[in-house]
């Protein structure tokens, strides 16, 4: 194998797909790109076997071949390198000699034969959504996913394909976000997909906001494809909880405040909090809240005041100020609205009014305030 790229060139592509090869691996040839070279045009290819990452690169082939090399090693040189021309020259026992006009970099590859086989999409329904679309389902959803290897149906985001309305849920047990978009048709294929979170990371880099994204999902897979690149991801294979049921629908306190002030106040707030639960505390009164926090162990406090319209009963609740922050940033209208039921019940958070076509719900759960 023989051929010679641009380093930026190669340095652009081996930070896409670099993302999906694991920092810890029990095999160690999943920390490694497959480079296969055919004419002029090198496909490299990475994955962690849930997800394979494709990219094709336009370069000046010399002989075909393939081999698998190190990727922190390729990651490190090309870095360091200016921008120049980089030559690959491969011989039999997968010893690589990389060149430039400056000097020789030497490294050792493993057998292409090694590495994993590309996944098989097999029988598939392909889906056509707007960039726009999806790139926004993501954003409103893809904070709230469990990082809890114990719970693996939380490691993505639920999507919910209907004929003519996408809804996406992530939770990790402490808080929820639904998001549904009517901007959606699917007349002939409906479904209840996971949706890996890293998946989805991986394309965000294709959602340009003026193009159409094309969808192929099968009974274990999805991929996106673009001209130069395609991302393979099993699906998770497990049984979503039932999130409506965790949806209170009696929550009887409304409170309508600034968002700005209030994610402000939060922001303040929280630095005196204990560094391990991030705890504030939110107490209602009539016009008005309170925004206090205390940390016994540092002997630090803070307490502010934010106007709100609530003519209810004193409530206080207790939130991991890091969870409320995140629904905040969600926010985009100037008024955030919370439906709250009691002091231990969840709470919900909305925008004041729901934007066209959509329907944002978000739920965070209360914690023990400490004495």
């Amino acid at each position: 194998m023989q051929f010679t790229v641009e380093s930026s060139t190669l340095l652009h592509g081996l930070q896409k797909v670099a993302r999906v090869s694991p920092t810890r691996s029990t095999m160690p040839i999943l920390n490694h790109i497959l480079f296969t070279v055919k004419g002029n045009t090198l496909s490299m290819r990475a994955t962690d076997i849930e997800i394979t990452y494709t990219l094709n690169l336009d370069v000046r082939g010399d002989e075909d071949g393939a081999v698998a090399l190190p990727v922190r090693l390729l990651q490190e040189i090309t870095n360091e390198l200016p921008d120049t021309e980089l030559t690959f020259s491969w011989t039999e026992d997968n010893r690589i000699t990389l060149s430039t006009s400056g000097g020789t970099y030497k490294i050792v590859g493993r057998p292409a034969m090694d590495f994993p086989e590309a996944p098989e999409l097999g029988p598939s329904n392909n889906l056509e959504i707007k960039s726009s679309v999806l790139k926004r389902t993501v954003e409103k959803t893809a904070f709230a996913v469990s990082k809890d290897e114990l719970k693996p149906a939380l490691l993505g985001v639920l999507f919910e394909l209907k004929k003519d309305q996408l809804r996406a849920v992530a939770t990790d047990g402490h808080r929820l976000v639904k998001y549904s978009t009517r901007d959606f048709v699917s007349p002939d294929f409906e479904a209840n997909i996971i949706v890996p979170q890293k998946f989805l990371s991986l394309i965000q880099s294709f959602l340009d906001n003026d193009n159409t994204i094309n969808l192929a999902i099968s009974e274990k897979y999805i991929s996106v494809s673009t001209e130069n690149a395609t991302i393979f991801s099993r699906l998770i294979d497990e049984q979503y909880p039932d999130y409506s049921s965790v949806i209170p629908a009696t929550n009887d306190k409304t409170v309508t405040m600034s968002n700005k002030d209030l994610v402000t106040t939060v922001k303040r707030v929280s630095i005196f909090s204990n560094r391990t639960t991030h705890q504030v505390a939110l107490k209602l009164h009539p016009g008005y809240l309170e925004v206090f926090t205390e940390d016994p162990e540092a002997s630090t406090s803070a307490k502010e005041q934010v106007l709100a319209d609530y003519d209810g009963e004193e409530l206080t609740l207790g939130y991991n100020s890091i969870y409320l922050k995140d629904m905040l940033k969600n926010i985009e209208t100037d008024k955030v609205v919370f439906r709250l039921g009691s002091e231990i019940g969840p709470g919900l958070i909305l925008p004041e009014v729901q934007a066209e076509k959509e329907e944002l719900v978000m739920l965070l759960m209360p914690i023990r305030l400490q004495a």
